[in-house]
Order: C-alpha cells, then structure tokens, then sequence
C-alpha cells in the first residue's frame, strides 16, 4: 500500500496549520501507514487533502526532513526514511514512536539509556558533590517522604530528586539528554504505569540509598545503586509485551 492510498483528511480543520499536519505526517509515518521507502504524496495532493496552502506543506516537509523521517531529491520527490535514521530524540518523533510501540521497545531502549547515563551521573555527583548540592538533594528527599501518599505528587517529586543527582554531576549535556528523553515518556501511562504505595515505598528506600551513597562520597556504590534502582523500577512497572525488559548485564 502507498503513502498515496492510505491519506485522509481531517474531520476538523485545526488552527494551528503546518503543526497539525507536522504532527498528522509524523503519526502516518511512524505507524507505518506511510511505509519506511515508499514516496510521499506530492505537495499539491498534501495541501488539497489537508486544506492548507503548499507553503505550508512545505514548512512542514522541511520540519520532516529535520526530524530525518524524510528525504527530499530533486526528480525524485520526497522518500521515507528507514527507522534506524529517525531522529528520536526529537520529542514529536519520539512521542509517536511511544505511542505506536504496541512491543515495548523503544521503552526498554530508554530505560538502558538512563541506565548507562544517570548510573555515570551519580558516580560524578558523588566525587564533585557541593553543599548547595547535598542541600538541594536533601530538600528533594524530604519532597519524596512528604508524597508517599500522593500518586501525582510522588511521580513529581521522583523526576525532581533524580534531576537533582543530575544537576550536582555538573554534567550538563547528559542532563538535557535524559530530561528531553523522558519528558515525553513520562507522558505515557505505559511508561509511568500505576504504581502502587508499596511501589512507592520501594522506591523511596532506593532514593535514599542513593542519596546516601553520593553523600558518602562512593562513586562506585552511588553508580551500582542508580543502575539497580531505575532497572528495578521499570521492571516493577513495566506492563507485559513481546519483548524480554532490559538486560541486567
């Protein structure tokens, strides 16, 4: 089936117009409704279908060509990319991808990259910790005991305590790195989950080893302890799919 077969227009035209169909081409191709290879439909079809003017498709064919979904060649039109040279870490690419990975993949991918990165991380806040940072650690551990009866508030504080470690390793590129990946994962209920009080309490027992950890100054144990507490968490949370959780070696 053709990327040509398969568009259709929106029931409701949208105000916000080159975004909307950004964001509608991203979706089609992500979910394979425009396969990987295959040609895109020609500009002027794009703009009839999705009553907009060609500059705008065009806008929003530059932003796919960013985003490395697709590639535009003069006579040949514009081809779908292969998915190894998406770019995922773009937010808009890697919330389709999310949403569309009935398998759990791209999930279990993300959560071995916090593993490697945040485990360095927590090994560097350890040797270079601050007491500006040991203060705002404490602060986030005390926000984690105060939630552990609030869902939300928890799930909150959580993210807030970890960027902390984050921040007190002075690494600034594998900070940004790990909150644009997760800020659209946390948006997924298959990521989050539904975490239970007990969950929660876990957790918390493994916040603190971690804290304590950094704050003894080993940053071998600080590392060990990062790597088994995300790991532990997602395997806790993680729902059942056809692919195996991330491996513990």
């Amino acid at each position: 089936m053709s990327a040509d077969d398969v568009i259709q227009p929106w029931p409701r035209r949208p105000a916000r117009l080159a975004s909307a169909v950004i964001d509608t081409l991203v979706d089609r191709i992500v979910s394979g409704e425009f396969p990987q290879g295959a040609a895109l439909p020609i500009e002027p079809m794009l703009a009839e279908t999705f009553g907009v003017s060609r500059p705008v498709v065009r806008e929003a064919i530059k932003a796919l060509e960013t985003m490395r979904l697709v590639q535009a060649k003069q006579g040949q039109g514009t081809r779908i990319l292969p998915v190894n040279e998406w770019d995922l870490v773009n937010p808009i690419v890697l919330a389709a991808v999310v949403r569309h990975d009935s398998e759990l993949a791209i999930l279990d991918e993300l959560v071995g990259v916090r593993r490697s990165l945040e485990a360095q991380m927590a090994r560097e806040a350890a040797t270079r910790l601050t007491p500006e940072d040991r203060a705002l650690i404490e602060e986030r551990m005390g926000d984690l005991d105060q939630k552990i009866d609030d869902p939300q508030g928890y799930a909150v504080a959580d993210v807030a305590f970890h960027d902390a470690i984050l921040a007190a390793s002075g690494n600034r590129l594998g900070r940004a790195i790990i909150n644009r990946l997760t800020e659209e994962a946390y948006r997924s209920l298959r990521y989050i989950g539904e975490p239970t009080q007990h969950d929660r309490e876990i957790s918390n027992i493994a916040h603190r080893a971690i804290r304590d950890a950094v704050f003894s100054g080993d940053p071998d144990l600080a590392a060990e302890r990062m790597n088994a507490h995300i790991l532990e968490a997602w395997e806790r949370r993680r729902p059942p799919g056809n692919v195996p959780g991330p491996s513990k070696t």
